[in-house]
């Protein structure tokens, strides 16, 4: 019986080596996988606001990316028994016993060896999209996706071209804290705009209208035009047709709904935006519209990401931005702080930081705020979000940067 008792014994240990050996595998892999990417993240929001600590003191900025992190992970388990014969005589009677005593060991371990690659970004291609500015495209796709429409404004653009109706004169009211006066105006109109928007009143997008010429029927169009969209319209009995095309033109901020204008309006307000590059957008705030009453015509014209840093680094010490009311024309708004984004910098280290880097011999944060709901402030979690958001569509693919990576291995 013994043998078979030892052989059961075994198969219990085997299945309890490969049990916990199961059990510890996911379990080591699941909170690999999890910090690695918590790790990932906030190293690349520290780089972030690294880089404005470096555009406070006027240095270059550097941006560094982890292209690749490749872990091996060694599962191990072991298992042994251990026997011991016990011999003895009972006292007084002169009979003798044994008896066996048995121990069972069972244990595992995980290795975990980590190698990641960090590429740091830089050359020609990077540079030129870091200094250009930001173009329509990017900024009418943050626009939809941002809580405070404010807060883009703010935080892209360099202020707004103003042009008078009828004079053609132009006045520019600078996104900047140091031109008091026309920052004041500046962001009264942009706060006008993010009530409009809570409201559901303003529209942002590309201005679709037909581009139509005058045509004989029998004018051929090639495989090629109908697949561009160009297509017949038969106006009535006896008229010229037109050969017409779909055009999706520049992005317009208005108070209105651009499809309920007519396509010739359309059309001009289209070719009143193509006299401008891609990184200036038009507004048009009109009278007999919602928000009407405060009227504005003219574009705004967009940052670089490099600009958007160092306006983020003035903002600091030297040319800090300050609290401005709102135009009586504007309706209710859900959020306006003094500062786009407020960056703390101390000589010792924060107590309460969502991030922080020292940079030298200082200390730069952004404070997680706690509101009279107990969360955090959503306005300056969300700025910081939408600014890393705007560096992920700045920055180059790193898989096509060419330059030899850097690995580390633990």
């Amino acid at each position: 019986m013994k043998p078979l008792k030892w052989r059961g014994l075994t198969g219990v240990a085997s299945a309890l080596v490969i049990s916990l050996t199961s059990c510890v595998s996911p379990l080591a892999m699941h909170r690999a996988v999890m910090e690695y990417d918590r790790t990932v993240s906030r190293i690349e929001s520290e780089l972030l606001l690294l880089n404005i600590a470096r555009a406070r003191h006027h240095r270059h900025l550097h941006f560094t990316a982890i292209s690749n992190v490749a872990a091996t992970f060694d599962f191990r388990s072991n298992a042994g028994f251990s026997g011991e014969l016990f011999e003895g005589v009972f006292s007084g009677e002169g009979r003798g016993f044994t008896k066996n005593f048995y121990s069972f060991n069972l244990g595992a371990s995980v290795a975990e060896n980590p190698t990641v690659n960090i590429i740091p970004i830089q050359g020609e291609e990077f540079t030129k999209r870091i200094l250009a500015p930001i173009d329509e495209i990017k900024f009418g796709f943050l626009f939809h996706r941002t809580v405070f429409p404010a807060l883009l404004l703010r935080l892209m653009t360099h202020g707004i071209v103003v042009e008078q109706e009828g004079t053609g004169a132009v006045s520019v009211l600078p996104n900047n804290p140091s031109q008091v006066e026309g920052y004041r105006e500046f962001r009264r109109r942009v706060i006008h705009l993010s009530a409009l928007n809570l409201e559901h009143k303003l529209h942002v997008g590309p201005l679709v209208f037909e581009e139509v010429w005058p045509l004989p029927l029998d004018h051929p169009l090639t495989s090629n035009a109908l697949e561009k969209g160009y297509q017949w319209t038969q106006l009535g009995e006896g008229q010229a047709s037109l050969l017409s095309r779909k055009v999706i033109g520049r992005v317009a901020i208005t108070n209105y709904d651009p499809a309920r204008l007519p396509n010739e309006e359309r059309r001009h307000l289209h070719e009143e935006s193509q006299r401008y590059p891609p990184d200036h957008i038009l507004v048009d705030i009109r009278p007999g519209s919602p928000g009407g009453t405060y009227p504005l015509h003219g574009r705004f014209q967009l940052r670089s990401f490099q600009a958007i840093l160092e306006f983020l680094a003035e903002g600091i010490a030297e040319t800090p931005e300050f609290e401005v009311e709102k135009d009586l024309r504007t309706g209710p708004v859900s959020a306006d702080p003094p500062r786009t984004l407020e960056i703390m910098e101390t000589k010792a280290p924060p107590s309460e930081a969502a991030f922080a880097v020292e940079f030298e011999s200082h200390w730069y944060s952004i404070r997680k705020s706690v509101g009279e709901t107990g969360g955090l402030h959503a306005w300056n979690l969300e700025a910081f979000r939408v600014l890393y958001q705007i560096l992920q569509l700045t920055v180059t693919d790193v898989a096509r940067v060419p330059t030899f990576p850097i690995t580390i291995a633990k």
